[in-house]
């Protein structure tokens, strides 16, 4: 069955080596008892970058807790990192979904409040920061293991052992790890990307550029976002 593991927030903080930007991405713990989920996310939870994070189609990040032996695996010096949820910052750690299952549009009733699969994740520099690895916002990248974000339908609550329960699937030819594939493996397929234009569930910062990238007939720079900046 899938379920919520754990429900986690957290307040923003000065972040990188120079403490020059701000994020929560390291703050994320989890909360005990049932928490208030609106429009734009959990009361009280927090973002660094307004315009990349948050919002009402980034309201909450859930990412599978079965990823975590996975990355144990492949990177075992970082491990520590691995020990509890929130690595990755996310809002919900969740067993029973991944990437595989999950697919855009999908909406889940989850406690008393229904939610709708937006967009997957941008693997960003702040990962980077995060597990003292460069490299590591490429490495997300390729892994194909990124979580997934909902926008609110029904604002509610939701809580730990809350079980994820399916109530409509508008796209079932487009699992999350579909979208993963379109957008970061075989980013100028125009054909893929025709189709994901036509997805009206799909949020419209990632039909932003799908859209440009069937314009422009090329790829934008991923340089800004993957690596981090020197004034960090």
């Amino acid at each position: 069955m899938a379920e919520v593991l754990h429900v986690l927030k957290g307040a923003t903080m000065p972040y990188g080596p120079k403490g020059r930007y701000r994020s929560a991405i390291a703050a994320k713990k989890p909360v005990s008892g049932p928490v208030t989920v609106t429009r734009n996310g959990i009361t009280g939870d927090e973002q660094g970058n307004k315009v990349r994070h948050g919002g009402t189609e980034q309201a909450l990040h859930q990412y599978p807790f079965e990823h975590y032996a996975t990355w144990c695996a492949e990177r075992p010096e970082l491990a520590p990192h691995f020990s509890v949820p929130g690595a990755f910052g996310e809002n919900i750690s969740s067993t029973g979904m991944t990437e595989a299952t999950v697919c855009v549009g999908d909406i889940y009733r989850c406690g008393t409040a229904l939610l709708q699969v937006s967009r997957t994740r941008h693997p960003c520099w702040k990962l980077n920061v995060r597990f003292g690895d460069p490299r590591m916002s490429r490495r997300v990248q390729d892994s194909g293991r990124f979580g997934w974000y909902y926008r609110v339908l029904e604002e509610g609550a939701i809580a730990a052992g809350n079980p994820f329960v399916l109530d409509e699937r508008p796209n079932p030819d487009w699992p999350i790890s579909r979208l993963l594939h379109a957008l970061f493996h075989d980013p100028l397929n125009y054909a893929l990307l025709e189709q994901l234009a036509a997805l009206p569930q799909l949020s419209y910062m990632s039909k932003n550029h799908v859209l440009k990238r069937l314009a422009t007939r090329t790829l934008e720079d991923w340089t800004e976002r993957m690596e981090t900046p020197p004034d960090a």
